[in-house]
């Protein structure tokens, strides 16, 4: 299967299961003529900008995750994030409104009134349902533009070819002939952290440590497996990825990645001063003006404010 349709199809099941879901009213007849009036409207309106409310809060707490995983990119991250809280607001503003009608509508009101809002209670209802809609498309939108952006890198790393699933299928076959092909384990290990297949690029990469004890790239994403695939914020743990980031330190000491994923590690050990060393040193061997050079000093701002930085 393409990556265009590993794309397209979940994305037409989810608008398919949406569309079928705002538009189920619709094929179904009322068995009742009577109206139920502005009170029922306003209270199933009341419901579904509550539902839309938690789906938010929940989109804004994945934002949160993925962004403190490193898995999606700070522009991303604070581009959807003013997106959610700005529509947050909105529906917040809808809520009093809708609280302040329920109490004037206890005062009453003409039936000819209920009746004209009642026709009109589903336009709130739709349209919640449509920025729901476009929100969850985007978000899904973002994440599979990111695995393809991996995938598409993952196939750079092998040399090109249509399928990079079908690449790494043959490398597999490969390394299945040989296990000692060291190349050949560098690119599964490549590969694989490209892909998110962590406990695969784990062994690849200690493979590749098995058959060259002083190689940099394998020491370095060993170490960073070690971190970001932990389940327990084990010492341990941290003082293992510590010796693999030292090592490549020795021979590369201004290398500013290895340098930020050791000052993690220390600070996971709670040695602050050295964190705040490894991190500086990363900082000053970052090119000006980016990104991660601004996320870095963000860091040690908070670090040496005493707050957590990341």
């Amino acid at each position: 299967m393409s990556s265009v349709a590993v794309f397209l199809i979940p994305l037409l099941i989810i608008l398919g299961i949406v569309v079928f879901a705002l538009t189920l009213p619709f094929w179904r007849k009322d068995p009742s003529p009577i109206s139920f009036g502005l009170d029922d409207n306003q209270a199933q309106e009341y419901a579904d900008l509550q539902v839309e409310r938690g789906v938010l809060a929940q989109s804004l707490q994945e934002l949160e995750m993925e962004h403190a995983q490193g898995r999606m990119e700070r522009a991303d991250y604070e581009r959807l994030k003013a997106t959610d809280e700005h529509r947050l607001l909105q529906l917040l503003d809808r809520l009093d409104i809708l609280k302040d009608n329920d109490a004037k509508q206890n005062d009453g009101g003409s039936n000819a009134q209920e009746t004209t809002v009642q026709r009109k209670g589903w336009v709130p209802a739709i349209a919640s349902g449509l920025v729901v809609l476009l929100a969850s498309v985007g978000i899904y939108s973002a994440l599979q533009i990111q695995a393809a952006q991996k995938l598409m890198a993952v196939e750079a790393q092998m040399g090109g070819g249509p399928n990079p699933m079908e690449m790494v299928a043959k490398l597999e076959a490969r390394l299945k002939e040989n296990p000692d092909d060291l190349q050949g384990q560098i690119m599964a290990g490549r590969s694989y952290q490209a892909l998110g297949r962590a406990a695969d690029a784990q062994k690849a990469w200690a493979k590749v440590l098995e058959l060259d004890p002083k190689h940099h790239e394998a020491h370095y994403n060993y170490g960073v497996l070690l971190i970001d695939s932990r389940k327990i914020d084990d010492p341990k743990l941290f003082q293992e990825a510590l010796k693999h980031f030292d090592l490549v330190l020795a021979d590369l000491p201004n290398q500013p990645a290895v340098n930020w994923y050791r000052g993690i590690a220390l600070w996971y050990l709670d040695r602050k001063q050295e964190t705040d060393a490894a991190w500086a040193l990363a900082a000053q061997n970052m090119e000006p003006g980016s990104q991660d050079l601004a996320f870095v000093k963000e860091s040690l701002t908070k670090l040496r404010a005493g707050q957590t930085p990341f």
